[in-house]
């Protein structure tokens, strides 16, 4: 029925015209008369609707961590001398982050929630809806698009767009748990680290010049000493005693990729790796990430050097957050790529479910070279390698406590969901 009168609106009130006057019947053209004003108005107000409506959508943090909640507020405004009189907003929300005492359906697109409201706006009207989301599992998720719909007062005609900022992104880092909770030795989880003698160059901290010598690297000559001195000198580096940690990830959870990815044991990987991560940056480690996985919309590997910026764990731990089952190669070729070189004597601890033999065989060579080599293990089942001498500490059986006691807790989803 609406559908005919939006289309008939205008054919209609002609011809009740026309017959009125045909017939000399006042009152059909009185009737035709009102019809095509009504359809006139309507038309008129569906077009200025959502003209000089201003929406906005404002979230209080960006970054959380599970089990933290961050403040939503959605802001409507009438900028004009006509009222509206209704609006829906349509808000789409990922389904990883859900809105404390409100209602919401499925979305149109897989892991989305749609969150509708409806009201009505005065001349220079103003309207602010407060909302709270909860972080339940670690991911990066999208905040929108919105979508307006309103009409005229009858609600003969519509109209629909897409306002705002399209998405606002949260990243929720992955829960880190203290590394005594897990099983390692609280004072020395990864043994007594080397001290009293210098270890390497830090190429940071330039301290003076010398002479070239055959095998010095391009990016090791200083150009400007050179053009000063008329010869060739290479930079001269303050030796380091910072020690440096590499955690690389293994994201596969079975041995073959066609039996897909335990989401269980996936968090888990995820969130121990994040706790090795916390653990080294509060001892004052330069900390790096490896992953075989990649960033979002992106197809490369996951690689942060080891470094000791002020906001080099967040950077790790944005990266884990990002984690998916997807795999972009072998962790044996991501721990040996000439592109991302490791620095040398650092410590590097791998977080598996799996071991594959080339990743052993790769890891002997690490350590052959002069790297601190250790292996966490998140699962329970048998490896077919032995990594030895590589330690291996074992950590599936107190993370799985941990895991139950936070999901009982009620401040995280049991571990298997991931943000898409």
């Amino acid at each position: 029925m609406k559908s005919i009168i939006t289309e008939s609106w205008l054919p209609a009130s002609a011809v009740l015209g026309l017959i009125g006057f045909s017939s000399g019947s006042a009152a059909l053209v009185i009737i035709g008369a009102l019809l095509f004003g009504t359809g006139a108005l309507a038309r008129l107000w569906k077009r200025l609707c959502l003209e000089r409506v201003v929406y906005a959508r404002h979230l209080t943090e960006h970054r959380l961590f599970v089990g933290e909640r961050t403040a939503m507020t959605i802001t409507l405004e009438n900028r004009k001398p006509l009222p509206v009189p209704w609006i829906e907003v349509r808000e789409s929300l990922p389904r990883g982050m859900p809105v404390t005492g409100v209602r919401t359906h499925a979305g149109g697109t897989p892991g989305t929630q749609m969150l509708q409201r409806g009201a009505a706006l005065g001349m220079h009207d103003r309207l602010d809806w407060p909302l709270e989301l909860r972080a339940v599992r670690r991911g990066y998720f999208r905040v929108g698009p919105t979508r307006l719909r309103s009409g005229d007062l009858f609600g003969f005609f519509e109209r629909e767009e897409e306002v705002g900022r399209p998405v606002d992104g949260i990243t929720v880092y992955p829960h880190t748990y203290p590394l005594g909770d897990l099983g390692f030795d609280s004072a020395r989880p990864f043994g007594d680290h080397r001290g009293g003698s210098r270890i390497y160059e830090d190429p940071s901290r330039v301290v003076g010049v010398r002479d070239y010598l055959p095998g010095d690297p391009m990016k090791r000559i200083d150009w400007h000493a050179t053009a000063r001195l008329g010869r060739t000198q290479s930079k001269l580096y303050e030796p380091s005693r910072t020690q440096a940690m590499v955690i690389a990830l293994n994201i596969p959870t079975f041995d073959h990729s066609w039996q897909g990815s335990d989401p269980v044991l996936l968090e888990r990987g995820v969130s121990v790796a994040a706790s090795i991560a916390r653990w080294a940056s509060d001892a004052g480690a330069s900390i790096g990430l490896v992953a075989n996985g990649s960033f979002p919309d992106a197809d490369r590997t996951i690689h942060i050097g080891a470094g000791r910026r002020p906001d080099q764990l967040n950077r790790v731990l944005e990266a884990l957050a990002m984690v998916t089952s997807f795999t972009t190669g072998e962790m044996s070729e991501a721990l040996e790529d000439p592109r991302h070189s490791i620095p040398a004597g650092a410590t590097i601890v791998l977080v598996a479910a799996v071991l594959p033999a080339d990743i052993v065989d790769t890891l002997r060579r690490l350590r052959a070279r002069g790297h601190r080599i250790h292996i966490v293990k998140t699962s329970t089942r048998m490896w077919d390698v032995d990594p030895a001498p590589i330690p291996v500490v074992e950590v599936a059986a107190t993370a799985e406590a941990l895991e139950a006691e936070a999901v009982a807790a009620g401040w995280m989803e049991r571990p298997g969901g991931v943000a898409p």
